[in-house]
């Protein structure tokens, strides 16, 4: 039984087949990104992790061609944007990332003198300014965010990095000991 599209990874085969790649389905054709092991899967979280915290578009471009480069598992890296970033957890997420830069360039003292507040926002939504009169505060409010992402996005990275690499390792010595186990219950 096939699971649809939008619910099972694609196949190495699959993308291969895609007639738009081109010239560069021979950078994908490599076994080692289509291949899960401890290594290729903590640096695809991490770099999926990462790509996943910033405020742009074209997170999958990047997170493609970073794993191509560091010769990770790309399924991973293209999930993670998704479980950083997702429906949920966006808004918490770059509200946390605005607090943070807005905290940090405020340390430093060199904090925007125009900022974004929720009185501003509700006027946005209410229609009782347009979005272009917001151009400057809204461009501001832009850059803290990619401040604040930058510094969560590297923590939760190499957090999501070392918890993989040391899930792994006590999940290969669990299978280990229970390997054993089994053994020795047989003789």
């Amino acid at each position: 039984m096939r699971l649809p599209a939008f619910i099972r990874f694609p196949t190495r085969e699959e993308i291969l087949k895609k007639r738009p790649l081109g010239r560069f389905t021979h950078y994908l054709a490599r076994p080692v990104l289509w291949r899960p092991h401890r290594h290729s899967v903590a640096r695809a979280a991490a770099i999926g992790t990462f790509i996943g915290s910033l405020p742009f578009f074209g997170h999958l471009l990047s997170i493609t061609l970073l794993c191509l480069w560091r010769r990770a598992y790309i399924p991973i890296g293209w999930v993670m944007p998704w479980v950083v970033t997702g429906p949920l957890t966006i808004i918490p997420f770059f509200f946390a990332s605005y607090e943070l830069g807005f905290w940090l360039l405020s340390q430093l003292g060199i904090a925007p003198a125009i900022t974004v507040h929720y009185e501003d926002i509700h006027e946005i939504f209410h229609g009782d300014i347009g979005i272009l009169a917001m151009g400057d505060r809204l461009w501001h409010a832009y850059l803290v965010t990619w401040i604040g992402s930058l510094i969560l996005g590297t923590a939760l990275a190499l957090l999501v990095y070392t918890s993989i690499m040391q899930g792994w390792r006590i999940w290969v010595i669990w299978r280990l000991y229970r390997r054993r186990l089994r053994q020795s219950r047989i003789r």
